[in-house]
């Protein structure tokens, strides 16, 4: 889970790869505060917790096509999506988690991935990026 600075909030436990996304969502429920915006992809429609608000894009029908209102909603919801891909890439920057890790113990794998996590966090949250940030916006000026 992740904020629109791509901070990452929460790293579930980890499964293997051929556990399917909606038993993992069903043997660890997100319980969220009432009221959050939960956006979810396409490619997982198990998960709504109670008073929570689901952000979907919706699903083009065989044969068919969207309607405006529902072109405009997906629009919308894109870049918001966008960010959650950036949060994906750099974690993935630590070139062991892009790979395959040929160590045996779960636990090693575990520690990589914790502290890809921690180390993406670490970049969000640096001065010298929003340092660079600000400097960006002053030279296209």
């Amino acid at each position: 889970m992740c904020d629109d600075t791509q901070y990452l909030h929460y790293l579930s436990p980890t499964e293997s790869g051929r556990t399917h996304d909606k038993k993992i969502a069903a043997e660890h429920p997100l319980h969220l505060p009432v009221g959050s915006v939960l956006r979810q992809d396409l490619g997982l429609l198990g998960p709504a917790p109670a008073g929570v608000v689901v952000g979907m894009p919706h699903k083009k029908p065989p044969k068919g096509g969207l309607t405006f209102s529902q072109l405009i909603y997906n629009q919308m919801l894109s870049p918001l999506r966008v960010v959650i891909e950036h949060v994906h890439s750099g974690i993935k920057r630590l070139r062991m988690v892009r790979d395959k890790v040929r160590v045996r113990g779960d636990w090693f794998r575990d520690t990589v991935v914790v502290v890809a996590c921690g180390l993406h966090n670490l970049r969000v949250r640096s001065p010298h990026r929003a340092h660079l940030a600000h400097g960006r916006t002053n030279l296209d000026k």
